[in-house]
């Protein structure tokens, strides 16, 4: 190394660089949270009804009506984990108290994490001086939502996975119980376990652990099978994720790229990203928001044979309701809306495989990078208009520097895929997994400390010429 980077070296192994960068990044996770304090997001009232819902005994968000309607929309984990909160504190703000503390928690054992792959200082440094502009991170401590607690679940399962040593039963017991855990909050989640028990086995330094991967397995299908359960016992259907969800936010995945600032008025009300690359022409826009509201009337059609009087009631008791709640309709509506959202996407993709390939591959970068909305840009200030810029270029920098120097890492060896490929795997699990959905850079949210983790080690194996792997992931 040159003079000059030997230095540079030296600060960031240095522990008081370490300690500047923990009050840095303690400062700006603060200012994040004073600058955000008075903004709510949408989905917390849905998490709020829930838990209030389990409080009085009903998994619901209509739990004060007479009438039964559970749930078809969420899984229970995060509304449990609110719900708690209300119980011993007696208000849900003391839930993103518990987000403030599990997300330096997160952290915390991220940099123990690292260390377990490099233990050298500068690698934890690395990952502290990228957070630091990485603020859609901290913004989530202060919202009714389940990144923070996904953040640190996740957090603690590389603690079990990258243990030294041979694994033990109960390591596989906790990891069962802490996938559970994410997959209550995200039922998206469901698939993983599975795949990490396939990847164990081919990449496992230690060799297949298959009673281990079996332990994993039972532990994390005994907290799935209640949820499954309920579902069957209330909505006739034995299915571990909620009845409601793959099919309409597909759909809505579809349309938004040709709808660009079209509210939806059919379904879940969503505003249909006008970004700045836009996948249609402008004279299309209207065609395409006709088109999407005679699919939804046609949908309207064969569903009202499927609309019940409970359901008539449910939605005359909307603006009765004390917060505002998804429309929760009868399991035969519900499953049938899906089957056709289902279908029609499907179609949508068969007819249309340009624009899907093309909007797709957007969406996958999208996922890691805060995008632009034209109208909102152009009614901002100029103060808005930077911020707007920063939070697109600071993780859109990020991202570009993960797509170049990860896989380079690879290429020289200065990463190892046997010891990574659990940062890998979450990665990839929640990248892929979202793209046929909405486009929100919040679905990567969770993984955003993995991926820190992967580009520091790979920005230090290349810049020392080798990996720096003293202390070995046991994964």
């Amino acid at each position: 190394m040159s003079n000059l980077t030997d230095r540079l070296h030296r600060i960031l192994d240095d522990r008081r660089t370490t300690i500047a960068l923990v009050v840095l990044n303690v400062l700006v996770t603060c200012g994040i949270l004073w600058a955000s304090r008075s903004t709510i997001l949408s989905d917390t009232w849905s998490y709020l009804g829930l838990a209030e819902g389990l409080l009085h005994g009903e998994f619901s968000m209509w739990w004060p009506l007479s009438t039964e309607h559970p749930d078809t929309f969420r899984t229970p984990g995060y509304p449990l984990f609110v719900a708690f909160f209300i119980k011993v504190f007696g208000t849900w703000k003391a839930t993103l108290v518990a987000h403030f503390g599990l997300y330096w928690l997160a952290l915390y054992l991220t940099l123990a994490v690292a260390e377990r792959f490099d233990a050298s200082r500068v690698v934890r440094n690395l990952i502290l001086l990228m957070l630091i502009p990485m603020i859609n991170v901290p913004y989530y401590i202060g919202q009714l939502y389940t990144e923070i607690p996904v953040l640190a679940a996740i957090a603690l399962t590389l603690m079990v996975i990258t243990r030294p040593g041979s694994r033990k039963w109960y390591d596989t017991l906790v990891l069962g119980l802490l996938f559970g855990f994410i997959y209550q909050c995200k039922p998206i989640f469901l698939l993983f376990p599975l795949g990490y028990a396939l990847l164990s086995i081919l990449f496992d330094r230690a060799g297949p652990n298959i009673r281990g991967n079996i332990i994993m397995l039972v532990t994390f299908g005994a907290t799935v099978l209640p949820y499954a359960i309920w579902n069957y016992t209330n909505h006739g259907v034995f299915k571990a994720t909620p009845l409601e969800g793959a099919g309409s936010y597909m759909h809505i995945g579809y349309w938004a790229g040709k709808t660009p600032g079209y509210t939806d008025r059919f379904y879940l009300q969503n505003v249909m990203g006008d970004e700045i690359i836009r996948f249609t022409p402008e004279d299309s826009i209207p065609a395409h928001i006709k088109q999407y509201e005679r699919e939804w009337v046609g949908f309207k059609e064969k569903l009202a044979p499927f609309f019940t009087s409970k359901d008539s009631a449910m939605r005359a008791a909307a603006t009765l309701m004390p917060y505002p709640a998804e429309g929760t309709y009868s399991t035969p509506y519900t499953m049938e809306r899906e089957r056709l959202l289902f279908q029609s996407t499907m179609e949508h993709y068969r007819k249309d495989p340009l624009y899907v390939l093309a909007y797709k591959s957007y969406s996958a970068v999208r996922l890691w990078v805060i995008g632009i909305q034209r109208k909102d840009f152009q009614q901002a200030s100029m103060m808005q208009k930077l911020q707007m810029i920063y939070a697109t270029a600071s993780t859109g920098g990020l991202f570009l520097l993960g797509i170049i120097l990860v896989p380079w890492a690879y290429r020289k060896g200065a990463l190892q895929i046997r010891t990574t490929w659990p940062l890998v795997a979450y990665l990839l699990y929640f990248g892929v997994m979202h793209v046929p959905f909405t486009i929100q850079a919040r679905y990567t949210t969770s993984v955003r400390f993995v991926f820190l983790i992967l580009l520091a080690l790979a920005i230090h194996g290349l810049w020392v010429g080798r990996g720096q792997v003293r202390k070995q992931a046991a994964a």
